[in-house]
């Protein structure tokens, strides 16, 4: 090659390199620039240990406590309910109960009112009861107790000495225990002497006969007794369920083997006897059963306004 060709050629590489260094030529736009991705790499992380997962145990089912109804009854007895009074009275003694609301009853002058009258009463009677008896009916009454001392102002003591009596708990009382009804004869004798508590109250139970004389304790005429106060004081709760015993005559009229003006001489020394020899008895050797009059009058409750 010629020496002026080769250096006119070496011109040319020159600029043809030259051309391909420029950032932008005129009328040419210029490729955007690349973006810059920073790229982190993070130290990897190290898996917990594997756990072996127990299946969870099905949801447990609530145990629900069955509510109990204002009903219920112990074993034997029955519910009832007389003008909103609840109680239960024993079915092996009787099926079924009579009810009444009796208004208020005055004695004609001449009448001691708490004796011969009283005030608006529900009175529960038991229908086909075993014992029969000629002075008392199988019967709970509900007096209000605010009635009786308006009928007669004496019953605000017989209120006062029921409430000391059943403070004291005493199994020996001496004297009468106050009752009512009143009767007018003379409470003979007080037997298996037991304080209860019913639902709304307490009370005293005890085995008894009235009398006008001396005469033998007897199947005819002694009773099941029990007096007791709500505990608002608003309400007495008697009950008069006759009840008989081997120990007792079946007659109180016919006279005894020694005569009736010996019996009567010795009679304080009878009715003790009678007393502590009835205190040694089982609940059964009694008709009815003790056990069951006590669960029926453990049983009541009067409600406020029972009587309007």
């Amino acid at each position: 090659m010629k020496p002026r060709l080769y250096f006119f050629a070496l011109i040319a590489l020159l600029l043809a390199t030259l051309a391909c260094n420029i950032p932008w030529a005129p009328g040419v736009e210029p490729p955007p620039p690349e973006p810059i991705v920073e790229i982190t790499v993070a130290e990897p992380t190290p898996l917990p240990p594997t756990e072996t997962l127990e299946p969870e145990p099905p949801p447990e089912t609530p145990m629900v406590e069955p509510t109990p109804e204002s009903d219920a009854c112990s074993q034997g007895m029955v519910p009832g309910t007389a003008f909103g009074v609840e109680f239960c009275y024993p079915e092996v003694y009787s099926n079924g109960f009579s009810q009444s609301l009796i208004p208020e009853f005055l004695p004609d002058d001449g009448y001691i009112p708490s004796m011969a009258g009283h005030p608006d009463m529900i009175e529960i009677i038991l229908t086909g009861y075993p014992v029969s008896n000629v002075y008392h009916s199988p019967a709970v009454r509900i007096y209000p107790v605010q009635g009786f001392i308006a009928l007669d102002p004496y019953i605000q003591n017989t209120v006062i000495e029921l409430q000391a009596l059943l403070s004291s708990g005493d199994l020996h009382p001496t004297g009468s225990i106050p009752f009512v009804p009143i009767f007018n004869a003379a409470q003979m004798m007080r037997a298996q002497i037991k304080y209860l508590d019913f639902q709304n109250g307490k009370g005293v139970r005890f085995i008894t006969q009235y009398g006008q004389a001396a005469v033998p304790i007897s199947n005819d005429s002694a009773f099941y007794a029990f007096i007791g106060l709500t505990d608002d004081g608003a309400y007495f709760l008697s009950a008069t369920m006759p009840i008989s015993h081997l120990w007792f005559v079946d007659n109180q009229l016919i006279e005894p083997a020694e005569g009736w003006s010996a019996f009567s001489e010795n009679y304080e020394i009878y009715i003790a006897d009678m007393e502590a020899g009835l205190l040694t008895q089982p609940a059964d050797a009694f008709n009815p059963d003790l056990t069951h009059l006590d669960a029926m009058m453990e049983s009541f409750l009067i409600p406020s306004g029972a009587i309007p």
